[in-house]
């Protein structure tokens, strides 16, 4: 049993981070935290979440276990189905999980989702060992104001740092763009260059969810994978994306 209350915008927004890379995922519920880690089908991207107890206006996992162990139960989730209910939620949702349901009840109405079985979903992969060259922290919303530009002219974008200037570029038939920040109109930049290329779909889905940080935290390499970080629901959450690069043929 697990009873809650929160603000339904700050539940949207991390159902929308989950569902940039995947409709369904297990929810790992504990004494301080939700957590959310799952990989898209294609192996390509990887979404790491974390929901602070604090974010709760009530938070109750039901009696603890004896001798003060932690308590914590999984539970599939269908996220794509659990955004289309939450529409319809005004300002704070009362949230119970129970067996095989979850009730989001409002003061007019009250949905219930059939959970999946937690043995059904994808299990949590583990985080991959990156040591990472580059270190970039911007202005969340000004990254993806730039990939919406980008997304006019290609399917694939290239990041990267050269001569202490982080840059993204694309390169259709017929147009290409460029964008560059000097490293002091950053909010950090560390390491030395680098450049790789992504699918702008993935990476496009991900900025939109962190556009409303306040910093964006990029860490680069060269023909490696992009990490991206951010804070999310008024700083009681925190995404950690992983994009594979995409690499190009000699």
């Amino acid at each position: 049993m697990f009873r809650a209350r929160i603000d339904a915008a700050l539940l949207r927004e991390c159902v929308e981070a989950i569902l940039a890379v995947v409709d369904e995922a297990r929810l790992k519920i504990g004494k301080s935290a939700w957590k959310v880690r799952a990989v898209d089908p294609a192996n390509v991207a990887l979404v790491d979440l974390e929901l602070k107890r604090d974010a709760f206006g009530e938070f109750s996992l039901g009696p603890e276990k004896e001798q003060g162990e932690e308590r914590e139960f999984v539970v599939g989730v269908p996220f794509d189905k659990l955004r289309e209910v939450l529409r319809w939620c005004g300002d704070e949702v009362a949230l119970s999980i129970e067996e095989d349901k979850m009730t989001v009840e409002t003061s007019a109405y009250t949905f219930t989702l059939n959970l999946l079985s937690a043995d059904a979903v994808r299990k949590e992969p583990k985080i991959p060992s990156l040591n990472f060259s580059t270190k970039v922290a911007m202005n969340a919303a000004e990254f993806n104001k730039v990939l919406k530009a980008a997304e006019k002219i290609s399917d694939m974008i290239a990041i990267g740092v050269q001569n202490e200037k982080f840059f993204v570029e694309v390169e259709g038939d017929m147009e290409t763009m460029r964008f560059s920040q000097h490293k002091k109109e950053l909010m950090h930049l560390s390491g030395g260059d680098c450049r790789s290329i992504f699918s702008l779909e993935y990476l496009t889905a991900m900025s939109k969810v962190a556009a409303g940080a306040s910093m964006l935290t990029l860490h680069l390499g060269t023909d490696y994978p992009l990490k991206m970080e951010f804070e999310i629901a008024e700083g009681f959450g925190k995404v950690i994306y992983l994009l594979a690069p995409r690499i190009e043929a000699e």
